[in-house]
């Protein structure tokens, strides 16, 4: 479930960055599990972030501001692990 309504934008990001987040918010609709969808994408997807100067603590403050709560925002640093360590995070 995507949490963001339709047409809100996300206030104090770039239009880059903000196609970025919703489309980590699409991809967060089972909280950021880990599943065979996520095991591709999610790395990939960080790393667009990081390339656009999008770090891992901005990513949070954003979902935190649209509804994800501490278990899910919890699962993306272990993505934020597994991109840069190769290692799913605990």
């Amino acid at each position: 479930m995507v949490k963001k309504q339709p047409g809100v934008p996300w206030e104090g990001f770039t239009t880059e960055e903000a196609k970025l987040l919703d489309y980590l918010d699409h991809l967060g609709n089972n909280g950021w599990a880990k599943n065979s969808q996520t095991e591709l994408m999610m790395p990939i997807a960080l790393g667009d972030c990081e390339a656009v100067g999008l770090d891992i603590e901005r990513i949070k403050e954003a979902m935190a501001s649209v509804g994800y709560d501490r278990h899910a925002l919890h699962q993306l640093d272990r993505w934020e692990s597994k991109r840069t360590t190769g290692k799913f995070g605990r």
